[in-house]
């Protein structure tokens, strides 16, 4: 089973248990916090993986270190994680179940990546237009990145809108460079 089929079915789970205790909001949270804190501390990750670490250690130290300032139902998940070696794929599984809670809602994440930060009237904008296609309400992640020189570029799932300005030029060289040019009509007397 591929890695993120894996993960959404974690994430189906807590998912479930989740709406079933009307704690969802919660036990994102709670995910979100592990998978930054695994991603910030390296010896935290590497504690995880270590091979030469026991399963029971390693669920101990979950005990320790999150008994009172995460859900039993948290705490216990990571346990089920380290059980079926999945541990290291808690950011994989927040990912999923960040978007199995936006299917949920109806809602659907939209990266808008400028050269600059978008103003307050284009990203609304943008927002209004891809809320009436969709029809799901749209969250907008801004990437800026100023080697598109200008324009946008829309990322919705797979789906990639390319309106930069790099994207334009990269096409006006590509028909340059493939059309020929005789030399008697490119210079006459």
């Amino acid at each position: 089973m591929a890695a993120n089929e894996v993960a959404r079915v974690y994430a189906s789970a807590l998912l479930d248990i989740g709406q079933e205790r009307k704690i969802l909001s919660q036990l994102e949270e709670e995910l979100a916090f592990i998978s930054k804190l695994l991603d910030d501390d390296r010896e935290l990750a590497l504690f995880f993986n270590a091979p030469g670490v026991t399963k029971d250690s390693k669920k101990a130290f979950v005990d320790r270190v999150f008994k009172g300032d995460l859900s039993d139902i948290s705490i216990n998940f990571l346990k089920t994680l380290i059980d079926n070696n999945r541990q290291l794929s808690i950011k994989d599984i927040h990912e999923a179940l960040i978007g199995l809670i936006d299917e949920l809602n109806n809602r659907q994440r939209v990266q808008v990546v400028s050269s600059s930060n978008l103003t307050a009237e284009a990203a609304k904008k943008i927002k209004d237009a891809l809320e009436k296609k969709f029809n799901k309400e749209i969250i907008i992640e801004e990437v800026v990145d100023e080697a598109i020189i200008g324009g946008i570029v829309i990322k919705i799932g797979d789906l990639v809108i390319d309106g930069s300005l790099a994207k334009d030029l990269k096409n006006i060289r590509e028909k340059l460079l493939s059309s020929k040019v005789r030399s008697e009509a490119a210079y006459e007397d």
